[in-house]
């Protein structure tokens, strides 16, 4: 009798350790199913989104074929390039140490009479750039999205002046900051 008792005691054990493993078993894999399904929903949702402020600039720019707004734009059909002698500029800090950025960049242009434009107001387009350039700090170019929203900036204030087109991208072929 104390052998049947203790064999049923044993039954039930092992049953109660089968729903436990059950249910552990069951709970991971609802856990793993909800960060699948976070991780599709961040990205599926394209993550960030334009700034109320920031949209009007970023449309006109992607307007432009393959422009700095569009990092996605085909890159297979570069237009014309424009490339600009290397520029060295301090950086803004606001301790008392010493940053600077140096860099290379090339324009690309929407047709191939801006390069004579471009030609003639070479010393223009080099102050507006370092201008830029300068205005910045170590925290504002060191980001990708920082990188991003310089070359915007580029575009839009050399498009300001321009006559026989337009700056379609910047491209950053150098950049070093120290």
């Amino acid at each position: 009798m104390a052998e049947e008792e203790g064999k049923k005691e044993s039954k039930l054990e092992g049953l109660k350790q089968n729903k436990m493993l059950l249910f552990i078993i069951i709970g991971v894999v609802a856990l793993l199913l909800i960060i699948l399904i976070v991780v599709a929903i961040l990205i599926f949702s394209g993550g960030d989104e334009p700034e109320a402020g920031v949209a009007a600039p970023q449309q006109q720019s992607a307007a432009n074929k393959g422009s700095a707004a569009n990092p996605n734009s085909n890159l297979l059909s570069v237009g014309p390039m424009y490339p600009l002698d290397q520029i060295i500029v301090n950086l803004m800090t606001s301790g008392g140490g010493k940053r600077y950025l140096k860099t290379s960049i090339e324009l690309e242009l929407s047709v191939q009479n801006l390069q004579t434009e471009l030609d003639t107001k070479r010393s223009i387009v080099r102050d507006v750039i370092i201008t830029i350039l300068s205005s910045k700090t170590l925290e504002e170019v060191q980001t990708t999205k920082g990188k991003q929203k310089l070359k915007e900036e580029i575009i839009e204030r050399l498009n300001e002046f321009l006559v026989d087109g337009r700056i379609a991208n910047v491209f950053l072929t150098e950049f070093v900051v120290q």
